[in-house]
This record gives structure tokens, C-alpha cells and sequence, in this order.
């Protein structure tokens, strides 16, 4: 049986070392911050949320191959998880106040979701394959994450051998997603909520990078 953590890591150029801590690879990126708008909808995107499992993450109408399914769940059995490991909750239901966030970043082919990890939900070590965005060009694919929440104490991610805590909401944050292996967990008594956006870069997308830069 296939491994995805296996075969993902063939094409990574991190060090996968547990000893070393090496401030280029081991890092998220902080991009800027944008001021919270949002704590009027937060209940409601919380109570709205869904459990979601490996195989369920994705977004309703993008089916993956069985043989990538089948690779994650072969790993998740593997180290102990169990095949249906509820990871996160997932709300994509974007209210409009969030997706005119989302906007800013002009990204082609756009993917908005909205992560909110209930205490005791762990995402699991992994490398995204974030590569079907544009495969002749991956390096123009770009994840990003935007706090829609505070930190609190008992929530991390884990970025290689940096754990990446204290943020406040509004940061906003992007990483080494081909190579970093990264994971997220919920250890407090809060929900952890957070909107990711994936897509292409476009020219103006980097303007508006730059822009948020300053903030």
C-alpha cells in the first residue's frame, strides 16, 4: 500500500531532522494583519461548522483520486488516528464580510474555507499537495491564513520544529507549503478559527501582498 506521507516527502527539501531548527525552513511567514471586522458572524460560523475527516475536507464537487484517498487513510491507520479521525471542523459558508477578505488576495481558481478546530481535534503531521492548483507552475500556488481568532493557551501549529502560537486575530500568515511538513491541534477549551484561502497568484496579487506587508 502507497504511503502520502511517504511519497510526499520524496519530493520535499526539508531537513526532517528532530534535533535541528534551521530559521529558513522552520518558519511560518507573517504577511501583515487586517484589522478583525468579524465578531459579529464568529458565533454563528462556530455553531455551523461540520466535523470533517481526511476524505471530507475537500470542497463539495472537487473529488480526488481514490489512490491519494486511499494513501492518507493507509497512513492514518497506520499511526494509530483510524481512517474516520475527525481533524477539524469546517465551515464554507463564507460570510460576506470574510469574503471580501478573501477577495483582496486575487487569486485564480480560488478556494475559501473556513477551519475551526474544536478543542481535541488534532490535524496530523503532513505535506499539502497543493500542486493541482497549477501544476506547470506550483510555485505560484499560494495558501494563506487569516486568525479570525485569538490564541489561547493549549492551541499551536506546527511548522517542521517551530511550534507557532501567541497569534492575535486579524494576523496573517503563509508557509513553505511544498516542502514544510506542518500540523495544527487544539489542546484549549476555545474553538480555533481560522480562514484559509488557496489559489494562484496573480499580478495583483503581489500588490496587494505588498500592501498588506505594511500593516
Amino acid at each position: 500500500m502507497m504511503s502520502s506521507w511517504d511519497e510526499t516527502k520524496k519530493r520535499s527539501q526539508y531537513h526532517f531532522d528532530n534535533r535541528r531548527f534551521d530559521p529558513d525552513q522552520d518558519r511560518v511567514v507573517r504577511l501583515g494583519f487586517i484589522q478583525p471586522c468579524w465578531d459579529s458572524e464568529l458565533a454563528d460560523i462556530v455553531a455551523n461548522s461540520r466535523s470533517a475527516t481526511w476524505r471530507t475536507r475537500g470542497a463539495a464537487g472537487k473529488i480526488r483520486p481514490e489512490e491519494e484517498l486511499a494513501a492518507e487513510d493507509y497512513d492514518l491507520e497506520r499511526e494509530g488516528y483510524g481512517a474516520d479521525y475527525v481533524i477539524t471542523n469546517l465551515n464554507w459558508a463564507i460570510p460576506p464580510v470574510l469574503q471580501e477578505i478573501a477577495d483582496r488576495f486575487a487569486l485564480e481558481d480560488s478556494m475559501a474555507r473556513i477551519h475551526v478546530q474544536m478543542p481535541g481535534q488534532v490535524w496530523n503531521l503532513h505535506l499539502d499537495k497543493l500542486e493541482k492548483w497549477n501544476p506547470d507552475n506550483p510555485n505560484s500556488v499560494l495558501r494563506v491564513q487569516i486568525q479570525l481568532t485569538d490564541w489561547e493557551s493549549g492551541q499551536f501549529w506546527s511548522y517542521g520544529n517551530y511550534c507557532h502560537s501567541r497569534w492575535r486575530a486579524g494576523e496573517v500568515t503563509t508557509f513553505d507549503w511544498q516542502n514544510l511538513p506542518h500540523a495544527t491541534a487544539n489542546a484549549s477549551h476555545h474553538p480555533r478559527v481560522t480562514l484559509q484561502v488557496t489559489g494562484v497568484q496573480t499580478p495583483a496579487t503581489v500588490q496587494y501582498l505588498a500592501q498588506l506587508a505594511n500593516t
